[in-house]
């Protein structure tokens, strides 16, 4: 098994390493390429396209009635104690959303970003075709969506210099944008409340005099948006949903509308595609893709079908659009009773909660490559569902704890499902309280979160050494018995073979097989250490999500908890801890190679594997708690090793007394005696066998 595990972990490495992947196209060079390549089929020729934007969205009809001409203002920013954040009349949307702080038992908290000055949870970029925060979206009328997006919004009760808004603590603010036109009226009111990290949205819209259900959009890509990390210790932007019956749903950004066809043919002169596999009859929108997914050209919407579903007239194609380009489905649903959904990353989140059930919602995701960065990221969005005159309840903020407590009193419902405790949350979620509890008690004592973990590391530790004695005492006497046990099971297998002939004496063997392992069972001693598992696991959980570690010190190099040691000298200490201890551990005597071998294994080959695949790239403070817990136990274990070593041969047989002889000296004598006589018979009866 752990030679399977090290081939399986060490396969990606040894790829990347001497069979590195081709590097991914530049979709410029893809774009001219591909437009080279159909312009003797194309009418016209698609426009060069600039480095820093994307396939722009098509260009509403010009059949559509005139519109009432509005002019884009200046971004409207509402200030509070805790956030910023910045509404565009166009469309109707957020541009910018920048947290500060955040109250926690009373105090505020800073927040800083990975990288730069603020922490805007929007990203500063989005690509055109995806819509931004607070867009409304009209599953039944694509044409009156678009517009809707590209519509300057009449902005009511608020003067056209009035740009700027501060609310104090209980403060309320309402604002409202609204668009007409001959045949559209649509209407957006936020209300805002100082100190509080939730707004209520309200929206209708009316085509023809008819009331329009309406969608609004939480996305794309709510997060720290400097933030960096990748892997296992980091949670990418995703999509979470919580039903009304309590289960919870989390969908990562890659699997949303991933590709599930590719184009074998193109014609730009009639904007048809034929593909491989036939589009759902209710799929109504496309996303092309290339690159397997990972470079995104563009969204197109199908006006006909033929062929099986395989031939799709689109509304406009996207340039870069060829054979080999990927196909698949422009979004897509889930279908429940569900109670709030949202976007969320690591650390922050953006959530709409409804008053009334929501039976479904829509996801869309992107995948590319923003201007002036390296490696590509998805773009997950959430679309809700608007309830006529019935408010929608969106939370902005971190993911603290006691903060989503607090909302979810605010708005009847539970926002602390958001944060993921595993399949055992269960047995892990009653810990965490009185786990933050003493971290941030000595936090408050130490001044340093560093010094705080390795308190708590401490205390858990001495807690549950009662738990680790008993555990090395049944294991020490497991191993006593070890060699005794070996030879009862040899000797039965002998026996088995006729086992009506030996019957008594398979009994007599079982008997004392029996009352060894009532003695000393190996069970007895990983009881102790599957009941302190619970507690690890809070503790391991708790250090990589909490808000409390992200960005706090410890000493020397080490400037955030949250991030991995850059010069891997806590893990390095860590990993020879883990073998430390692992030598320590009461074992079993044996000769046999192979368990030598399996030994070498556990101690050494172990703890190297697991410290160089998952420690060196884990966040500094669960480092420095494995790291304290190995040592503190070490420390532990020898002294429990002192305490129940046993005596000598040399001193058992010195005695309390050796001049005395009608001591206890001559009953163990006696009692040898008798002891000898029992063991002969038996000898006897083996030697019969």
């Amino acid at each position: 098994m752990i030679l399977s595990i090290a081939v399986l972990m060490a396969w990606p490495l040894v790829m990347r390493r001497f069979f590195p992947a081709p590097p991914t196209p530049d979709i410029e060079e893809l774009i001219d390429q591909n437009a080279a390549q159909s312009a003797d089929s194309a009418q016209k020729p698609p426009a060069p396209q600039t480095p820093d934007r994307l396939p722009k969205a098509p260009p509403r009809s010009p059949a559509q009635p005139p519109v009432t001409q509005v002019a884009q203002r200046e971004p409207i920013t509402i200030k509070t104690d805790h956030w910023t954040a910045k509404f565009s009349n166009h469309g109707a949307v957020a541009t910018s959303w920048i947290l500060k702080s955040y109250r926690e038992n009373g105090v505020d908290r800073e927040i800083r970003p990975a990288e730069g000055e603020d922490l805007d949870l929007i990203p500063a970029h989005i690509p055109e075709g995806l819509a931004p925060p607070f867009s409304l979206w009209l599953p039944s009328s694509p044409a009156l969506t678009r517009e809707l997006s590209e519509a300057n919004f009449q902005v009511e009760a608020l003067g056209q210099s009035e740009n700027e808004i501060d609310l104090g603590s209980g403060a309320q603010k309402e604002i409202t944008f609204v668009y007409s036109s001959p045949t559209v009226t649509a209407r957006k009111t936020f209300k805002f409340t100082g100190g509080s990290f939730v707004l209520d949205v309200r929206a209708e819209v009316e085509a023809n005099g008819v009331q329009q259900p309406v969608e609004i959009v939480i996305g794309p890509r709510i997060g720290d948006q400097s933030d960096r990390q990748t892997g296992s210790y980091a949670s990418p932007p995703q999509v979470v949903a919580y039903t009304r019956d309590g289960s919870r749903q989390q969908i990562p950004g890659a699997n949303i509308t991933p590709p599930f066809a590719t184009v074998t043919g193109v014609d730009h002169s009639s904007n048809q595609i034929d593909i491989d596999k036939p589009l759902a009859t209710d799929v109504d929108r496309v996303k092309l893709v290339a690159d397997k997914g990972t470079t995104f050209l563009g969204y197109a919407r199908v006006l006909a079908r033929e062929a099986g579903n395989q031939r799709l007239t689109l509304d406009s194609i996207p340039q870069g659009t060829a054979k080999g380009i990927g196909v698949a489905q422009g979004y897509d649903t889930l279908r429940h009773g569900y109670k709030w959904a949202g976007v969320t990353d690591h650390y922050f989140a953006m959530l709409a909660v409804s008053e009334m059930p929501m039976p479904e919602v829509t996801l869309t995701n992107v995948h590319l490559k923003p201007p002036g960065q390296d490696a590509p990221q998805d773009y997950p969005s959430v679309a809700v569902q608007l309830r006529a005159n019935s408010d929608l309840h969106v939370f902005v903020g971190p993911k603290d704890r006691e903060l989503l407590a607090e909302v979810s009193h605010q708005v009847e419902a539970n926002l602390g499902a958001l944060i993921d405790y595993g399949m055992f949350s269960f047995v892990v979620r009653p810990i965490v309280p009185a786990l933050a509890w003493a971290l941030n008690g000595l936090k408050r004592l130490f001044n340093n979160y560093g010094w705080a973990i390795v308190g708590v590391t401490v205390l858990i530790n001495l807690a549950l050494s009662p738990l680790r004695f008993y555990s090395s005492k049944k294991m020490k006497k497991a191993a006593k018995h070890q060699p005794r046990m070996k030879e009862l099971q040899d000797k039965m297998k002998k026996l088995k073979e006729n086992p009506k002939k030996y019957e008594r004496e398979l009994q007599e063997l079982q008997q004392e097989q029996l009352a060894l392992m009532k003695e000393a069972n190996p069970l007895g001693g990983c009881m102790p250490l599957l009941l302190q598992m619970p507690i690890f696991w809070a503790v391991y959980l708790y250090l990589g999500s909490s808000l409390d570690v992200r960005h706090a010190p410890w000493t020397l190099w080490i400037h955030d908890l949250s991030r991995p040691d850059p010069y891997k000298l806590l893990p390095i200490i860590m990993c020879v801890t883990m073998i430390a201890s692992t030598m320590l551990t009461p074992q079993p005597p044996s000769a046999d190679p192979s368990m030598k071998m399996q030994r070498v294994m556990m101690t050494w080959l172990m703890p190297i594997m697991l410290t160089y695949f998952f420690f060196f790239s884990a966040p500094s403070g669960l480092v420095l708690y494995w790291m304290v817990s190995n040592i503190v136990g070490v420390a532990i274990q020898l002294f429990i090793n002192r305490r129940t070593a046993e005596p000598t041969n040399e001193a058992a047989l010195a005695g309390p007394s050796s001049g005395s002889k009608g001591g206890p000296r001559g009953a163990k004598q006696v009692g040898t005696e008798a002891g000898g006589k029992k063991s002969r018979k038996r000898q006897e009866r083996q030697a019969e066998v």
